[in-house]
């Protein structure tokens, strides 16, 4: 309810700016659809014509897509649990179970990679990044990791990439649903559930999910040199996703989604210390989108309206009577985002867009609310002939408080050996804008900030090694190089800490994969390996002293082995990071952990019942994400679920 109450009682009608700006944006896009366009029938398949500005326009860009299946053994969990489990990239956690969960991709700050949920941006106004202990598993058709996401498509805050969160719920004749239940030995319990009805005409999904968590293990304490029990970490989440689409026409739809979910966390005192600080987190986001096709065009207009709080608090001790610290922060914001696109000829494509933004953020460390308008104008084109692919973009933004200048974005795409090798080449401008508190936080924040601006350029190739009946081989490498002006950092400024636009930034690396898959009647085998290789140099301004780029390992790994026969399977997942630092002088140890896991697939009635277990972290390792939060040593966890 906290969520409705700015809607109920005016948020939407007092902030007039975001209604004037999404109402001209309506507008506008009307005013397109009443054009004359010609007649004339292309052969154009219907998911390019309607396909999202960032898939159109992706052939050049490494991805890794996970689909609905590939996130369904997670479900009730996190997207951070899941990334951690079965990605190469660099997740940063405060502690387990529902801590806080930031990505960095390719060498970069958490606050340079854009998570986006159905094209609209969800990473935080104040701090730019986002935790990815708040976004669930389940709930999504897929989740796309965007190595390196151009910034004319993107716009701010991608030198290192972006996540895709897309729903993509589609019209059909269908029934399906799904439940599932979790239990570890962290004394943790989750739970999730999917529903799924639809016909021609309209189609509904409902996802939810919670957590109910004591969080509780034991770890060696370091520095008081003592095995020791975490016992405050205690949290728990619930939420839910749901999705309507209606059919207007043949050639027109209407969907909306909304996103809801609270989350109590207990943070647990760290390595060497008691704390007593814990945290609330709630959002409430929605979304809705109209799309209109023809035989040569394809037009979509969205809006988003996003609604978040965060409270945390302190204690000087378990009896003390009132907090210490006692911290609030709300945020609101409004988007409409607008894309046309039309096919000049078979193969060749242009796309024109518009998007508006306005966020209101109130931190009591600000002094006041703080308010940021945005406009942003797209134009790209797209040529398919035989093997080819050749796109370009620009982007333009104007915000309240600076403009970006032209963002271009070139790439190209060549299947070199259809069906073979694919070779792809892009170059991108990019830029970040500061954040709220970078801007506004007292004492520290600064008003007058750049925003950090450089470019990035990257070649990679996807290659079939090997294709039988029964088996297939694959890779894909990629190899990159970004420049970073003006990165802004916080630094200590006498008493106090401040930010600055004090840093120059080359990242540079390799990041590919391999997949083995093998079929021979009931047996079936996949192998996948991911290696993900980084070093990026900081020169510091004015001096030009060469300084560590924190938490940002030179090598992660990650290999999976499933083995499946009927109804048994088994699989094993092996996680490497090497040492990192987490300061100028000091590295947190290389660390690797090994998951086990078994379990049968059983027929029941008309759908499935799956049962696993699994054996975490199978070394007992001891390692930390961020310095002085422990990870678990061995653990094991019960999950169960049934799908018709």
């Amino acid at each position: 309810m906290k969520h409705l109450s700015p809607i109920l009682k005016g948020g939407i009608v007092h902030d007039k700016r975001a209604c004037l700006l999404l109402a001209v944006l309506l507008v506008s896009t009307t005013c397109i659809t009443a054009q004359s366009l010609p007649d004339t029938t292309l052969a154009i398949p219907e998911v390019t014509i309607n396909a999202s500005r960032p898939d159109h326009f992706r052939s050049d860009i490494k991805t890794d897509i996970y689909t609905a299946s590939d996130l369904k053994p997670f479900a009730g969990e996190s997207l951070g649990r899941f990334l951690i489990s079965n990605s190469s990239l660099n997740l940063k956690s405060y502690g387990a179970g529902g801590a806080l969960t930031n990505l960095s991709l390719r060498g970069s700050a958490t606050s340079q990679v854009q998570v986006n949920w159905n094209g609209f941006p969800i990473n935080s106004v104040t701090v730019g990044s986002c935790d990815f202990s708040m976004i669930p598993a389940s709930g999504f058709e897929n989740v796309a990791v965007v190595y390196g996401a151009p910034g004319a498509l993107y716009g701010s805050g991608t030198f290192g990439g972006a996540i895709n969160l897309d729903n993509n719920l589609k019209l059909g004749k269908a029934f399906s649903f799904s439940a599932g239940l979790n239990f570890e030995s962290l004394r943790t319990i989750e739970g999730s559930a999917s529903v799924y009805t639809g016909n021609d005409k309209v189609s509904w999904k409902g996802s939810y999910w919670g957590a109910l968590s004591a969080n509780e293990f034991t770890y060696f304490d370091y520095i008081e040199q003592s095995r020791r029990r975490q016992t405050d970490g205690k949290w728990n989440d619930a939420g839910t996703i749901q999705q309507v689409i209606f059919r207007l026409s043949p050639t027109s739809t209407l969907e909306t989604g909304l996103w809801y979910q609270v989350k109590d966390f207990n943070v647990p005192s760290r390595i060497g210390s008691v704390s007593y600080e814990a945290q609330k987190d709630s959002t409430l986001k929605l979304f809705t989108a109209y799309k209109k096709t023809s035989n040569r065009w394809g037009l979509q207009v969205k809006a988003a309206f996003f609604n978040d709080y965060e409270r945390y608090t302190q204690k000087a001790s378990a009896q003390a009577a009132g907090y210490s610290i006692d911290s609030r922060i709300s945020s609101r914001q409004y988007y409409g985002d607008a894309n046309f696109r039309y096919f000049l000829h078979e193969g060749i494509s242009l796309d024109a867009g518009l998007s508006g933004s306005f966020v209101r953020a109130e931190v009591s460390a600000y002094g006041n609310a703080k308010d940021e308008t945005g406009l942003t104008a797209f134009a790209g084109a797209r040529f398919d002939r035989n093997d080819w692919t050749i796109q370009t973009e620009l982007r333009k933004e104007f915000n309240s408080g600076f403009r970006s200048g032209v963002l271009p974005s070139f790439g190209v795409s060549w299947k070199a050996v259809p069906g073979r090798l694919i070779l792809r080449l892009n170059l991108s401008e990019k830029f970040r804008k500061p954040t709220f508190n970078d801007l506004y936080w007292m004492p520290g924040g600064n008003p007058g900030l750049k925003p950090e601006s450089g470019w990035s350029a990257e070649t990679g190739a996807a290659v079939t090694l090997l294709r039988k009946e029964n088996a297939e081989l694959t890779a894909d490498m990629g190899a990159y190089w970004s420049q970073i002006d003006n990165m802004i950092v916080w630094r200590p400024e006498g008493a106090y800490w401040g930010a600055e636009n004090y840093q120059g930034v080359r990242s540079y690396g390799l990041d590919g994969k391999i997949a083995f898959e093998m079929k021979t009647g009931r047996l079936k085998f996949h192998s996948l390996l991911m290696v993900m290789l980084n070093k990026s140099d900081i020169k510091a301004y004015p001096s030009g002293e060469q300084e560590k780029m924190l938490y940002s390992p030179r090598i992660i790994t990650t290999w999976e082995n499933r083995l499946s026969m009927g109804i048994f399977e088994i699989s094993v997942n092996h996680h490497f990071s090497a040492d990192r630092f987490y300061d100028v002088n000091s590295l947190l140890g290389p660390y690797q952990v090994i998951n086990l896991q078994t379990g049968v697939r059983v027929p029941a009635g008309k759908g499935e019942l799956v049962i696993h277990i699994t054996v975490n972290n199978l070394t007992g390792t001891s390692y930390e994400l961020i310095r002085l939060y422990p990870m678990p040593g061995r653990y094991w966890s019960l999950k169960t679920s049934y799908t018709f």
